[in-house]
């Protein structure tokens, strides 16, 4: 009896420790999602995943429904693929992604995801790996995160009113 009381007494210390590390990494460990563990830092990991899906498959007017609301008819998501991977989108297969980690600030109101993906280009049969970089921001710590894609992969334009 008192065996088995151990035993059951190290499997709950065991899962409850897995569960803590889950949360502290801000969901890095898979776990049931009705736990609702890691916080802010695991939503950030699923929006991430899945504006990757939808970047897989190709479904760019739901990639920009990650945007702001005010954003998201202008956002030009195959012209930021075409800038990132150097290649129109049509000819490369993106075969993996993956969060390689999260990140807040001390606001909690800014975050960014670094992803690690890995495509085929089409045309000249190589597989490459590069990592982007997605920054979110939202108002309040109550209120959803919004991307700010556009802004990461676009040129920058000077100010004319500073020295360079």
């Amino acid at each position: 009896m008192k065996k088995k009381l151990l035993l059951l007494l190290a499997l709950l210390g065991l899962t409850a420790s897995y569960f803590a590390a889950v949360h502290l990494s801000g969901g890095a460990f898979p776990a049931p999602a009705f736990l609702k563990l890691g916080g802010d830092k695991e939503k950030l990991r699923s929006i991430s995943m899945k504006f990757m899906e939808d970047i897989e498959f190709k479904d760019y007017q739901n990639a920009a429904s990650y945007h702001h609301p005010e954003l998201q008819s202008t956002v030009d998501i195959p012209f930021l693929i075409h800038r990132l991977f150097k290649v129109k989108p049509e000819a490369m297969d993106i075969m993996e992604y993956e969060p390689v980690f999260a990140k807040l600030d001390s606001s909690k109101l800014r975050g960014r995801v670094k992803m690690r993906v890995k495509v085929k280009l089409l045309a000249q049969e190589n597989i490459i790996t590069r990592e982007l970089m997605l920054f979110y921001s939202r108002d309040t710590p109550t209120s959803p995160w919004y991307m700010i894609l556009e802004d990461s992969l676009r040129n920058p334009e000077s100010d004319k009113m500073k020295k360079s």
